[in-house]
């Protein structure tokens, strides 16, 4: 028999903007713009690639790259292009835009634009979390939540302030984004534009928010 997709999410619990996993452990998540760094001159691509060098030496955890890819929803964006050929009186845009949105509207209908995400996982893993799960809930706890929030948090701003050398501006997933992109990866069916507004509510209603 095949079991529930909840069987195979390890995520016990969601707040204070962190995962926590059945076996105790904390997962941040991090949202970190891509780069084309052949797009930069070579001094830049120096600078860069030096910069994230000295972000690996100075970890002493692991850091988990997640690249989550899905489908764009440009309805918004054909609507603005819309109300922007409504609102305009010179003739020659007008035909300029109207012939845009023609071609955007013929190539979406022969392809699917796909927007890549990147994800950066920074860990926090109890002494516990490494013993098997059943003899960790018969053990004392050794160290406290907070005493293991405090630690990620740290290892957090330490990720954050090299990738901001880096030029890059990295976002913290909150609570429901966090639940969000947990709901997405487990329903790729959605991935094509946002999640409809009733099962926001209902993921927000979910975490108490």
């Amino acid at each position: 028999m095949v079991k529930p997709t909840y069987y195979l999410i390890k995520v016990k619990e969601i707040k204070d903007n962190v995962y926590i996993l059945e076996n105790g452990s904390l997962r941040a998540i991090l949202a970190v713009p891509g780069v084309n760094i052949e797009l930069l001159n070579e001094e830049d691509q120096n600078l860069f690639l030096s910069q994230f060098k000295s972000l690996l030496d100075g970890l002493d955890f692991p850091l988990q790259v997640f690249v989550y890819s899905r489908y764009e929803n440009l309805d918004n964006y054909l609507k603005l292009i819309q109300a922007r050929y409504e609102e305009e009186s010179n003739p020659l845009i007008k035909f300029q835009i109207d012939e845009y949105m023609k071609f955007l509207e013929d190539y979406l209908e022969n392809h699917k634009v796909m927007k890549k995400m990147f994800f950066l996982v920074v860990p926090y893993d109890s002494a516990s979390s490494e013993i098997p799960l059943p003899i960790a809930q018969k053990m004392p706890q050794t160290e406290s939540y907070q005493e293991m929030l405090f630690q990620l948090e740290t290892r957090v701003e330490y990720v954050i302030q090299m990738l901001s050398n880096m030029g890059l501006v990295p976002i913290r997933l909150n609570n429901l984004e966090l639940l969000e992109l947990l709901f997405e990866c487990y329903n790729p069916a959605l991935r094509y534009g946002q999640i409809p507004k009733q099962i926001v509510d209902k993921l927000t209603e979910f975490l108490g928010e």
